[in-house]
């Protein structure tokens, strides 16, 4: 444990200082406000895209310390693995539940004229809401499960 924390604090390091000579290059290279220059917008561009690689660096580091983390515990793991299943079980049923159909209202010709709107669209549009729907029930009943137990626990 020791040794990933270690790496990840030094990969934070590394990360933010490379982040911030950049951010001191961009801001150094700005001719004027209203004129920014061919250099500062290749560094505003260099920038975003450095954005991006560091969002891309977090959500691996993310997902393999928490992978790490997870199978270092075997009764953690089962119950992710649990979770995980019951996920999918849910995804499975909203995906058997919704329709393939394109709805019809005011405009839709349009969308499907540009490939916008398609039939799997659809059903993935109406997986997603279904997928919504399950989960919005499922912690509308916990509430309501929680308070009754409440409830019954003190009288």
């Amino acid at each position: 444990m020791e040794k990933t924390r270690k790496f990840a604090t030094i990969t934070l390091w590394v990360l933010m200082a490379i982040s911030a000579i950049l951010f001191v290059v961009m801001v150094s290279s700005i001719d004027s406000e209203t004129n920014p220059g061919e250099r500062a917008v290749q560094m505003i561009t260099m920038n975003m895209n450095w954005a991006i690689v560091l969002f891309a660096i977090s959500a691996v580091m993310s997902l393999g310390f928490a992978m790490v983390q997870m199978f270092s515990d075997k009764k953690s793991a089962i119950s992710a693995l649990i979770i995980l299943a019951l996920f999918a079980v849910i995804i499975l049923v909203a995906n058997l539940l919704s329709d393939r159909s394109i709805p019809q209202f005011f405009g839709v010709e349009k969308y499907v004229a540009d490939g916008t709107l398609t039939e799997t669209i659809s059903h993935w549009i109406g997986t997603g809401l279904y997928v919504t729907y399950i989960l919005f029930a499922g912690a509308f009943l916990s509430i309501i499960g929680f308070g009754a137990v409440g409830i019954f626990k003190r009288s």
